[in-house]
């Protein structure tokens, strides 16, 4: 009884938790859940990295006036594609927002002999594939 005295409350919770988990599941089990506890964070952490937005597609938000704080990736993908969709061309005579040609530049797209919507859509499809 001594010996108990001697470890706190915590540790002693841990050790009944660690023998009803051996009761139940047996010492052959105990692997196999420890490997898909493992499993389950890794693919959590993941999830939650692929929601990040990139530095590069920061950039490009704060480009064309979106404020990126707080936002998720998608988010900001969404505001880009609405905020290139609203640019126009000049009545008459198509031409490219200096923006568009910008961005498109810094991505390493070519924007020779294209058209706005084309750099357009090579630019969402190249920030949404990164």
């Amino acid at each position: 009884m001594g010996m108990l005295l001697i470890i706190d409350t915590q540790t002693l919770i841990l050790i009944i938790i660690a023998f009803i988990v051996l009761v139940i599941w047996g010492p052959s089990k105990i692997p196999q859940l420890a490997r898909s506890l493992g499993q389950s964070i890794r693919e959590f952490k993941r999830g939650a990295a692929e929601n990040e937005p990139e530095p590069e597609l920061i950039e490009v938000a704060r480009k064309l006036g979106i404020d990126p704080t707080g936002k998720t990736r998608d988010e900001i993908l969404t505001e880009i594609n609405n905020r290139l969709g609203q640019q126009k061309t000049v009545v008459g005579k198509p031409s490219v927002d200096s923006k568009v040609l910008e961005i498109a530049e810094r991505l390493g797209i070519d924007t020779k002999g294209k058209s706005e919507e084309d750099l357009i859509k090579e630019i969402n499809w190249r920030l949404s594939n990164k």
